[in-house]
């Protein structure tokens, strides 16, 4: 499992402040010690697998959440697009899929051959 610990350290704080639970409340939840928990907020360990889906099962995350954070998705166009896709057919989200594919393969090349 591939995922950048502080960005694992950020979701777990808030989802148990969301939740306003202490550390220590939650360190027992999760059947955890509490200087463990706080290595995991504070960046400096990663959880195990095991443990990683005991906590996102916990507090009902998204695993993408941690695994593939979205940077845009408190954005308003992101927002926006959210919404129109609920009300798209599989066609038109098939076309959406392939001009997004296009636009970002483009603009990888692009970047690659700034780059040289």
């Amino acid at each position: 499992m591939t995922f950048q610990t502080k960005q694992f350290g950020i979701v777990l704080k808030n989802a148990r402040m969301d939740k306003k639970m202490t550390q220590a409340e939650l360190a027992e939840a999760l059947d955890i010690s509490l200087s463990y928990l706080k290595d995991l907020e504070g960046f400096r360990h990663h959880p195990s697998y095991e443990l990683f889906i005991k906590i996102i099962r916990y507090f009902n995350l998204s695993a993408d959440t941690v695994i593939y954070p979205n940077k845009n998705q408190n954005s308003d166009t992101y927002q926006q697009i959210k919404r129109l896709l609920t009300r798209c057919n599989e066609e038109q989200l098939h076309v959406i899929l392939a001009t997004s594919e296009a636009l970002l393969a483009k603009s990888n090349t692009e970047t690659e051959s700034h780059a040289e």
